[in-house]
C-alpha cells in the first residue's frame, strides 16, 4: 500500500523532537510524499511552543520544494468539556488539527468522562484526526463517538509510533474493525520526532494488513481523497 502524506509530524518547537522543517522537507522529497502536516505539541505540553508560534507557522509555512504543507498542531483535550490547549483564534488559522488525550494534560480513567470530553472536543473544533487512540490509552466509548466522526469526517489516525510502543494491538484491532464496519475513515502517520522517521510506516503496514484494511478504508493513499475528505488546500 502507498501513502502520499505524512499528517502528524513534529519539529524541534514540539520540545521533543529534533528537526527542522526544512529537514523534514528533505526526508519528505526522499520518500516521495506529496503533502505534510507539521503538527507540533500543543502548549499543555510543558516544553512545547507558545501560541505565537502557531500563528507564525500558519503566516509562512504553505509548501515547500513541491510539497504540500499544512500548518496544524497536535492538541491537547485538556477539561471535561473537550476544550483544547490552543486559543480558538490561533486554531482557527491552523488547517490540520489533531486532537490527543495525553499523560501530562488528561488523568481520567472514567469513561464517560472521556468520552463526553473528546465528543465535546470534535462537535466544538474542526478537528482532522484523532491521534494514538491505543498508547497512551484512555478508554472510551466509541458507540458515542462514531456519528460525529461519520457527520464532520474525522478520521482515526493509525500511528506508527504508537504501535511501536503498544505490545498488544488485539484491543486496537478490535476497536478498528468495529468502526471500519461502520463507515468510519483512518489515516496512518508517522508521528515522527526525528526526520528520518518521517514516511515511516512500516508498524503502521503490519498493522493495516492484521486488520485486512483496504486502501478504501484509508485516506492518504489518495491525495484527491485528502482534498475532498477533509477539504483541505489543494495547491500553494
Amino acid at each position: 500500500m502507498k501513502f502520499i502524506g505524512d499528517f502528524h509530524i513534529h519539529t524541534v518547537a514540539s520540545g521533543d523532537a529534533f528537526g527542522t522543517i526544512r529537514e523534514i522537507v528533505g526526508v519528505s522529497q526522499e520518500r516521495n510524499l506529496k503533502a505534510i502536516a507539521i503538527t507540533d505539541h500543543g502548549p499543555a505540553m510543558p516544553i512545547s511552543a507558545h501560541k505565537y508560534y502557531f500563528n507564525s507557522l500558519a503566516d509562512n509555512v504553505r509548501s515547500d520544494s513541491g510539497i504540500l504543507i499544512y500548518p496544524g498542531v497536535e492538541a491537547n483535550i485538556i477539561d471535561k468539556k473537550g476544550r483544547l490547549d490552543l486559543p480558538d483564534d490561533a486554531l482557527h488559522r491552523l488547517e490540520y488539527i489533531i486532537a490527543a488525550f495525553h499523560g501530562f494534560s488528561w488523568d481520567n480513567e472514567d469513561v464517560e468522562i472521556n468520552t463526553r470530553a473528546l465528543k465535546a472536543c470534535l462537535i466544538r473544533y474542526d478537528v482532522k484526526s484523532i491521534a494514538h487512540l491505543n498508547y497512551p490509552f484512555f478508554e472510551l466509548d466509541m458507540t458515542q463517538i462514531i456519528p460525529v466522526l461519520l457527520e464532520k469526517k474525522i478520521a482515526i489516525e493509525i500511528n506508527n509510533k504508537a504501535l511501536k510502543k503498544d505490545l498488544d494491538w488485539f484491543i486496537f484491532r478490535n476497536t478498528v474493525l468495529k468502526l471500519r464496519d461502520k463507515g468510519v475513515k483512518f489515516i496512518v502517520n508517522s508521528d515522527a520526532h526525528y526526520p528520518l522517521q518521517v514516511g515511516d510506516f512500516a508498524r503502521a503496514e503490519e498493522f493495516i494488513k492484521y486488520c485486512e484494511l483496504t486502501e478504501n478504508d484509508i485516506i492518504n493513499t489518495s491525495l484527491a481523497r485528502v482534498f475532498k475528505y477533509f477539504g483541505l488546500r489543494n495547491g500553494e
